[in-house]
């Protein structure tokens, strides 16, 4: 049954047109920062079949596959990281699934719902994430206690906060760290995401079911559509607007680059 969740990618070259890349280079950092940032700026963050469809959405990667290389879709974390981290592999990384808890919300004791990508390179630990969604750092963050790196006006620290956990820091416009994302170490199968993402996908209070989320980084800021609002981010200004539904399949195509979405 798991079988279909560890298939290798069906064509790389393909994956990889798909967000930009043009050359295969050695499995180092600077390489995987430079995919980590195509991918978040070609494939975007979306949760359209969960919101708009009530679907839940297959980890299988053929179907992965399917939708955002040949298809040219987006999807949520636990499918966006699942098909990367198959690449990764593919490109001859040594990467592993891992699973997260988002503190961006002021949530007491938040549920486990995002995955992303664990690469070691040369004995030491990045966080590869394509899947979060915003705010979200365009490289492969290192996990060394008090690692800070700055990006596009974009700054994120690395906390360890306890044996198998850290903690990724988001400098905010004001001037404040607040913590985004608390990271476990411990070894995970892609198996163990199925619960999680049929939870998200399907129970009624989950983020996912009760807002519309599309976001897509771009070469100085981001798009971000939530709900029926629809906002630019370039550099450190912002300009909002709110769509009505007659203008929601032009704004995908048009921003998103999402057609033939229902």
């Amino acid at each position: 049954m798991s079988e279909e969740l560890y298939a290798p990618i069906p064509d790389v070259n393909a994956y990889l047109a798909r967000i930009g890349i043009a050359e295969v280079k050695e499995p180092t950092v600077s390489f995987l920062d430079e995919i980590i940032d195509a991918h978040q700026r070609f494939v975007p963050f979306d949760n359209l079949d969960i919101c708009e469809k009530n679907l839940t959405p297959s980890l299988a990667i053929a179907d992965l596959y399917d939708k955002i290389v040949v298809r040219k879709r987006g999807g949520y974390c636990f499918e966006l990281n699942a098909l990367f981290g198959a690449l990764l592999k593919a490109l001859g990384f040594d990467a592993r699934p891992c699973m997260a808890r988002v503190l961006l919300r002021p949530i007491p004791h938040p549920l486990i719902s995002h995955r992303a990508n664990i690469v070691t390179i040369d004995g030491k630990q990045y966080l590869a994430d394509v899947g979060f969604g915003g705010p979200q750092p365009r490289f492969a963050p290192l996990f060394e206690d008090g690692s800070c790196r700055t990006e596009q006006g974009q700054m994120f620290t690395m906390r360890r906060v306890a044996h198998s956990w850290w903690e990724m820091y988001y400098r905010s416009p004001s001037g404040e760290d607040k913590p985004a994302l608390r990271i476990c170490m411990l070894n995970v199968g892609e198996e163990d995401f199925i619960p999680l993402s049929f939870y998200q996908s399907n129970f009624p209070e989950s983020v996912f079911k009760l807002n519309r989320m599309v976001y897509l980084n771009t070469e100085n800021g981001a798009l971000n559509l939530r709900n029926d609002t629809y906002t630019v981010i370039t550099g450190e200004e912002k300009t909002s607007r709110e769509i009505n539904a007659d203008e929601l399949d032009q704004l995908l195509e048009e921003s998103f680059g999402i057609v033939n979405w229902r």
